[in-house]
C-alpha cells in the first residue's frame, strides 16, 4: 500500500442521464453470491456506490445505491442492469459501506441518511436485494450532514478481543471548522449497532482529514484505513492545478486502553522502502535558539521520529522552513499540556476558513512525548504516542521547504534519538499524476 498505479476512470458519470458517481465501497465476492462471476474461480470485485441525479434529469433530486462488477481485477466495471439496488426516495442518501458479516452469513451495508443524521443498516445475501435492519443516530456531533459511514470490527491491543467501531464523517459543523470524522465504540449483533456511550470522539486534532475509508476482512486480521486529506471549507479553492487533494498515508487501526478510556489508535504503515537518505540521526538538548538545523537537500518530502521530554513549562517546536522564512510548526507545550500544528506563517494560500492551528489537550504524566511525522511537500501527518493522537494538515508555501529546525522555549527540552529521512516518490515515472 505504498506504490500505486494510475488507472483509467473505473465508473464514469452518466452525462446522458445526469448521474454523478458519489462515494461507496467495494467487496471481493469470492463465493459469487451475486451471480456476476459464474465460472470464475475466486469470484471478483463488486462496487457499491451512490448515484446522484439532479434537475433536469431528476426532479426532485435523488440519491440511490447502485452496484457494478469487475471481471478484470477492478480496472473496469459493468453496471448491474437491475440498478438501483436501493432507493428510499431521498435526495441525501449516500456513501454505502458494505462488508461480509460471518456470524449471520450475509452482506451488511451502512449508509448515511445524511440530513436526518442517521446511519441505516441493510442486509443482503446477493448484493442485489437489500433488507432494512436498523438505524443509528442522531448521536454525537451532528453538523449539517452525516457522511461516509464505516462499521468495522477492531482489535483491542494486548487482548484477543475486538469491539465494533462506527466511523461517521460530519460536514460542515465540526469544532475545528468544516469537515471531520468522529467515531463511536460499541457492539453490533448483525442487525443493530449500539454505542457504549454518547461521547463524541474525533479521529484527528488536525483540520484536513475527512471521509476515512477502511479495508477489513484482510487475511492478516488488520484493519487499515486511508483518509482524504482536505476540508470542504476550502478544498475547491486551494492553489493546485490541474489536480487538488490527496490521500493520507495508510494507517493501521486498533483500540487501546488509555487514560481517557478505550481509544481508537492510528499507526502509519512503514514507509521504510521509500527512505532515501538519512538526514540526521542523533540526540540533542534544545533551548530558545534552534540548536538543530537539518537541511532537506532539495527534497521537501521527509519523515522523522523522536521522543522529547521536559519537566515544567517548556515548549518544543519542530519547524518545517523554507528560504523565504515561511514555516509550519509541529510542537508541544508542557505548561498548557497542548499538542499543536501551526501553519500561520505560510503564505501560499489565503482563505478565511484556512485557520492556522490544529490543537489537542494531552497530559504527559512522565513528561515524555513520542512523535512520528511525515511531510509530503504540502501535507503534514503527525502521529503522537504511537497513534494516540493524530493530526493531518495541508499547507501551502510560496517556495518548497528546505530545512527542519528544532528549538524550545522556557527552558531546555531533551530530543532523544531524532531520526530524519528523505523520502522517494511513490510514483513510477510512467504513472505519475499531473504536476502542480
Amino acid at each position: 500500500m505504498i506504490h500505486w498505479e494510475n488507472l483509467p476512470i473505473a465508473i464514469p458519470r452518466e452525462p446522458q442521464t445526469g448521474g454523478h458517481i458519489f462515494s461507496g465501497s467495494a467487496v471481493v465476492d469470492s463465493n459469487n453470491t451475486s451471480g456476476f462471476f459464474s465460472g470464475i474461480p475466486g469470484g471478483g470485485l463488486v462496487a457499491i456506490y451512490t448515484l446522484a441525479k439532479y434537475p433536469p434529469f431528476a426532479d426532485p433530486a435523488t440519491q440511490v445505491q447502485n452496484v457494478a462488477y469487475s471481471l478484470d481485477n477492478g480496472t473496469t466495471y459493468t453496471n448491474y442492469s437491475g440498478n438501483p439496488v436501493l432507493d428510499v426516495n431521498n435526495s441525501n442518501f449516500r456513501d454505502p459501506y458494505v462488508f461480509w458479516h460471518g456470524p449471520t452469513n450475509r452482506w451488511i451495508m451502512a449508509v448515511a441518511l445524511a440530513n436526518d443524521h442517521q446511519i441505516q443498516f441493510y442486509s443482503s445475501s446477493d448484493l442485489k436485494q437489500w433488507t432494512y435492519l436498523s438505524s443509528f443516530g442522531p448521536a454525537g456531533t451532528l453538523g449539517e450532514a452525516y457522511e461516509c459511514p464505516n462499521l468495522i470490527h477492531v482489535p483491542i491491543e494486548g487482548t484477543n478481543q475486538k469491539k465494533w467501531v462506527l466511523l461517521v464523517s460530519i460536514n460542515p459543523g465540526v469544532p475545528q471548522g468544516g469537515s471531520a470524522t468522529q467515531y463511536f465504540i460499541g457492539d453490533f449483533d448483525g442487525t443493530t449497532f449500539t454505542a457504549q456511550d454518547a461521547v463524541t470522539r474525533w479521529m484527528e486534532y488536525g483540520k484536513d482529514a475527512y471521509a476515512m475509508l477502511t479495508y477489513n476482512n484482510l487475511p492478516t486480521d488488520d484493519v487499515i484505513a486511508i483518509t482524504w486529506v482536505g476540508n470542504w471549507q476550502y478544498a475547491q479553492e486551494v492553489p493546485t492545478s490541474p489536480w487538488r487533494s490527496a490521500q493520507s498515508v495508510p494507517r493501521f487501526l486498533t483500540l487501546r486502553e488509555t487514560a481517557e478510556g478505550l481509544t481508537l489508535i492510528q499507526q502509519p504503515i512503514s514507509l521504510g522502502p521509500l527512505r532515501d537518505r538519512t538526514l540526521y540521526n542523533g540526540s540533542a538538548q534544545v533551548s530558545d535558539k534552534p540548536t538543530v538545523k537539518i537541511p532537506l537537500d532539495g527534497n521537501p518530502c521527509f519523515e522523522f521520529e523522536t521522543t522529547v521530554s521536559a519537566d515544567s513549562q517548556q515548549q518544543v517546536n519542530f519547524d518545517v522552513r523554507n528560504s523565504k522564512g515561511e514555516k509550519v510548526s509541529i510542537g508541544y507545550d508542557w505548561g498548557k499540556r497542548q499538542l499543536y500544528v501551526n501553519r500561520r506563517e505560510t503564505y501560499g494560500f489565503e482563505n478565511p476558513f484556512f485557520t492556522s492551528d490544529g490543537a489537542s489537550f494531552l497530559p504527559l504524566p512522565d513528561g515524555k512525548l513520542k512523535l512520528h511525522v511525515f511531510v509530503d511537500t504540502a501535507i503534514v501527518e503527525v502521529f503522537v504516542n504511537d497513534g494516540e493522537r493524530v493530526s493531518t494538515m495541508v499547507f501551502f508555501m510560496e517556495q518548497p521547504a528546505s530545512q527542519l529546525s528544532v528549538s524550545a522555549k522556557n527552558g531546555t527540552v531533551n530530543v532523544e534519538n531524532l531520526q530524519v529521512y528523505s523520502l522517494k516518490s511513490i510514483w513510477p515515472k510512467e504513472s505519475k499524476p499531473p504536476k502542480k
